[in-house]
């Protein structure tokens, strides 16, 4: 009498759990890598997004860039120069508070509820800070001043110059960043 066999033997299912699960292990770091490129990718798009907000507010304002306080909680601007927080100047433009969010900020140490103010009772956070090298600057012209003895102003191309940023390196240890121009460069 022949017997037919129409299952696995214990030893065969040990070793295909056993092979599985040592894929699973191998392609685990490969998983957590891709979901931080797509964190990244999505902080680059809030950029875009920011830098879409910066490019109609100089638009409508006779080409000049905003005055944005780029810390409400350690504030570089005095009260009567008419900084404001980076969501509340951009805020007519499209910038809401998901855009001002970076997916790997929220997630780590650095939780932007630490950059969170205030404005009529209202609670504002954000993951990115503004660099208030060209604040009230001509868009097409910016002016860098220089630290160093005769340095002088210096006009500079927008395509140089950093308007916007993570407020810390989230992404491996590096920032996205934007710039004047509208481009967004990626830290990968």
């Amino acid at each position: 009498m022949k017997r037919g066999s129409s299952g696995f033997t214990l030893l065969e299912l040990i070793a295909v759990v056993a092979i599985l699960s040592m894929l699973a292990t191998l392609a685990i770091p490969h998983f957590e890598k891709v979901r931080s490129r797509a964190q990244s990718i999505v902080c680059t798009n809030n950029l875009r997004q920011i830098g879409i907000g910066v490019l109609a507010y100089v638009g409508e304002n006779d080409n000049l860039f905003p005055i944005i306080e780029p810390n409400p909680n350690s504030p570089v601007y005095l009260p009567e120069d008419e900084a404001t927080p980076l969501y509340v100047e951009l805020e007519p433009y499209g910038v809401t508070q998901q855009v001002l969010t970076c997916p790997s900020d929220i997630k780590g140490p650095n939780y932007f509820a630490q950059r969170t103010t205030v404005i009529d009772g209202k609670s504002y956070g954000t993951s990115y800070q503004w660099r208030p090298i060209i604040d009230d600057e001509n868009a097409i012209s910016p002016k860098i001043y220089g630290g160093r003895r005769g340095a002088g102003v210096r006009i500079v191309k927008p395509s140089r110059v950093t308007l916007c940023t993570d407020f810390v390196g989230v992404h491996s240890g590096r920032m996205n960043r934007l710039y004047a121009d509208g481009h967004v460069s990626k830290p990968y």
